[in-house]
């Protein structure tokens, strides 16, 4: 498909001893209690690496920053700060890779493409059928950056997402978390895991936590026994 060949010509593939598995979804859908819980179970037999986006450097802490609205950052400069601070990282990932450690993320290069184009106007430019070029506009800017052996997309609907925030108070004021965000979220996201559905393996966000967890160890596992 034209689709997955242009991905492939400008996003690396990991070539590395370890494996990179990235979980994605909504605000909302349990990634980064998943990477924890799976990370906790696996590290038992492997080496694991856990991480997230935004990170703990100075960037991914001036772009929480802005998330929860103590500091002022106009709307287009989102992508670049996250483009930055994913920039930053990849030295991070690779050096672990290298060591033959499974890197297990919390948000990578599909939620930058999902809420860049959010932050196009998802509505607007799917009338005008630019959508798919944007998207490849969007992924222009990581063309050099390593792509995950898998990502896992956790389904959930909006409004589970959004009583799961407000029962967090961490979430609670944070720009991304509002319902309206989320649903506009949630419509973006469904149209890169529909239009790239080779590079996703979609679970049921919904489930009892434990049982997500067990459905993600078992992919992971043959994954990283390879």
């Amino acid at each position: 498909m034209k689709k997955r060949l242009e991905i492939d010509v400008e996003l690396k593939k990991n070539s590395y001893p370890g494996k990179f598995v990235v979980i994605e979804g909504i605000d909302g859908a349990g990634k980064t209690t998943q990477v924890a819980d799976v990370s906790k179970i696996l590290s038992k037999k492997y080496a694991v690496y856990p991480t997230k986006q935004p990170t703990d450097g100075p960037i991914g802490k001036l772009i929480r920053k802005a998330l929860s609205g103590s500091v002022e950052v106009p709307q287009v400069a989102f992508q670049y700060l996250f483009s930055a601070d994913r920039e930053a990282q990849q030295g991070e990932i690779i050096g672990e890779l290298k060591k033959g450690k499974l890197v297990l993320m919390d948000r990578y290069v599909w939620s930058a493409l999902a809420y860049g184009i959010l932050d196009h106007g998802f509505d607007e430019i799917e009338k005008t059928g630019k959508t798919l070029s944007v998207a490849l506009s969007i992924l222009s800017t990581y063309h050099q950056f390593l792509m995950p052996d898998t990502t896992i997309y956790l389904n959930v609907p909006v409004d589970i997402a959004v009583k799961r925030l407000y029962e967090s108070k961490r979430h609670a004021t944070e720009l991304y978390k509002r319902k309206e965000q989320v649903e506009k979220a949630k419509k973006s996201y469904n149209w890169v895991v529909k239009t790239f559905s080779e590079e996703f393996t979609m679970l049921d966000g919904t489930l009892p936590e434990d049982e997500v967890t067990r459905q993600i160890v078992s992919y992971i596992e043959p994954l990283v026994k390879k």
